[in-house]
């Protein structure tokens, strides 16, 4: 089976650690540019480059963007030159916003420490996938709660009974009814380690024992192996293989990492909290008890008064969450997960993974991680991206103020940006036969014939409600509609037309001409164009000068030969030494 996460709110914690936080730690290698003092490394840019998922077709390509990412980093430095220049360090507006971020490279840090530094494979843990990739299974499975049920299933298929008709008929894969446990042909990789440790180990033919995962138990069934057709050179995969190792890591040690600080961070559940809830669920909503489940929680957090939603609900040490943070937070949770406030163990659960956040945050301050010189340079990097941020927007002089008569001007000389296309107010039968379309253009004579008829039968999805109407629409909306009536007028009948494997016949109950829009109506628009265009100008010059002010070396040889120009290369054999 392919990995899923089984907690519930666990999975978006596990999103937001896994994509890195702004500030990067200083990275040592290969320097490409300076700033003054300030140094920028190659692998400066391929941190930004991998955090955004940036793929190129060649060396060539490459090296463009990269040169490209340097100059605006060079520009940035510059900003941050500027920003000491100014002591914007100790402006409050960029203190504040450094305080507010302060937890989140706490947990950076954290992050980087307990799951980061052991994710990462080494080359030869990567060139061992890659030799597994070499090989695809076919294979079927009967997936199940029990180990005992699993066992069952495995003496019945000692005694005779059919693999997949007892798929069909136990199995809790939602697809087995369709599939019959059938999962086709994968690669390593391609499931959940325990599922594919057990199947790539075994014979074409072979039936495992029961098979533990995050689904259940698993008796998995392989029918067939062969070797992988047209495999990539190991070149051309490494990079894609340290990747996919290191998120299966992540996420597999952050799981781990959650259910240790679980122990050490232990749940407790308010009692009087619990029972208050449930009396207050019964006496504001009586119809509801016995008939919805109370985990539904058809409870408005703001029934309750200001003493009441500060109730604590959970408390763990260092923290608590109150039943007012618990409401509004459970919205978030689907209604057949929400656990039940008489439900203790549940609702530790439940709470744990609310407040997993907060005890990460607890655990890196009791690890003594604010005082680390790694927390530090980030916060360091942060604020330093702040105070570029504030010097670009507010101290470079931005010359927003534009008057009337260059308004007027912008307007009269670019008088296609501020008209409206030309546009269509259509109704439409859509049938799934092009004599029928046909029949209706030769025979509908009126408006009303048309509509009656689109009120009918029109296939067009929600639209026989509208009588076929389809509204004023432009070509984005309906193309080959658009295309077919372009040259009409209104009154006329256009069709049939061909889309989607359906057949169109469409009237055209108006035609709106390309229509210029008043001056005053896109004054706004224009202040906000010439507004930014003269900030771009004076920012532009500002940058020329600090270019000229700053010594500026950028090391173009450097930059060419720290990228890797192999992985562009296809090799038609196996590169694994």
């Amino acid at each position: 089976m392919r990995r899923k996460t089984v907690m519930i709110l666990l999975p978006l914690l596990i999103v937001a650690l896994l994509i890195p936080l702004s500030g990067c730690s200083k990275k040592e290698g290969t320097l490409v540019a300076k700033v003054g003092d300030r140094k920028i490394y190659a692998q400066d840019l391929d941190d930004i480059l991998n955090r955004f998922g940036v793929k190129f077709n060649s060396a060539d390509e490459e090296l463009t963007e990269k040169k490209r990412l340097l100059d605006t980093m060079i520009n940035q430095d510059l900003l941050i030159l500027g920003a000491y220049e100014h002591n914007l360090g100790n402006q409050e507006e960029v203190l504040r916003v450094v305080d507010g971020e302060k937890d989140k490279f706490l947990l950076d840090v954290l992050f980087d420490k307990h799951i980061m530094s052991k994710a990462v494979p080494s080359e030869a843990e990567i060139k061992d996938w890659y030799v597994r990739m070499g090989e695809e299974i076919k294979a079927s499975h009967i997936l199940v709660d029990s180990e005992s049920t699993a066992q069952d299933i495995l003496n019945k298929l000692k005694s005779g009974a059919n693999f997949e008709e007892l798929a069909t008929q136990y199995s809790t894969d939602p697809s087995a009814k369709r599939n019959q446990g059938d999962l086709g042909w994968f690669t390593w990789g391609s499931m959940v380690d325990n599922f594919q440790e057990a199947a790539f180990r075994m014979k074409a033919g072979e039936v495992s024992a029961p098979v533990k995962t995050d689904f259940g138990y698993h008796v998995i069934k392989v029918v067939d192996r062969r070797k992988v057709e047209h495999q990539p050179s190991y070149t051309e995969a490494k990079d894609q293989i340290r990747t996919l190792i290191t998120e299966r890591r992540k996420r597999t040690l952050l799981q781990a990492y959650a259910d240790e600080l679980h122990k050490k961070y232990p749940i407790t559940v308010e009692k009087p909290t619990c029972d208050f809830i449930l009396k207050k669920l019964e006496y504001t909503y009586p119809d509801t008890i016995g008939t919805t489940p109370r985990w539904r929680n058809n409870f408005d957090v703001n029934q309750l008064s200001k003493e009441e939603k500060d109730l604590i609900l959970g408390r763990y040490t260092g923290g608590q969450m109150t039943i007012g943070e618990y409401l509004t937070n459970i919205r978030r949770v689907p209604p057949d997960k929400q656990p039940d406030f008489d439900k203790e163990d549940s609702l530790k659960e439940m709470i744990f993974q609310m407040s997993f956040m907060n005890i990460l945050t607890l655990e890196a301050k009791a690890e003594g991680l604010e005082n680390t010189p790694e927390y530090k340079d980030k916060l360091s990097k942060f604020k330093e991206l702040a105070m570029a941020d504030v010097m670009r927007n507010d101290s470079i002089p931005y010359g927003a103020d534009v008057n009337e008569g260059e308004l007027q001007e912008y307007y009269d000389t670019h008088p296609a940006d501020f008209t409206s296309p030309l546009r269509f107010n259509l109704i439409e039968i859509q049938v799934a036969d092009s004599g029928m379309a046909m029949k209706y253009r030769s025979t509908i004579r009126t408006e009303q014939q048309f509509k009656d008829i689109a009120a009918r039968e029109t296939l067009r999805p929600g639209k026989r409600e509208a009588a076929g109407e389809l509204g004023v629409m432009t070509r984005t909306q309906y193309p080959e509609l658009f295309d077919a009536v372009v040259n009409l007028k209104a009154g006329d009948v256009a069709g049939p037309i061909r889309s989607l494997g359906r057949f169109s016949v469409v009237w055209v109950k108006q035609r709106l001409e390309p229509e210029l829009q008043p001056f005053n109506l896109v004054k706004g628009r224009i202040v906000e164009v010439l507004s930014k265009a003269k900030g771009d100008s004076l920012y532009n010059d500002w940058i020329k000068e600090m270019r000229k002010r700053i010594t500026i070396e950028v090391y173009d040889d450097a930059l060419a030969k720290s990228i890797d120009k192999e992985k562009y290369v296809s090799r038609d054999t196996t590169q694994t030494n």
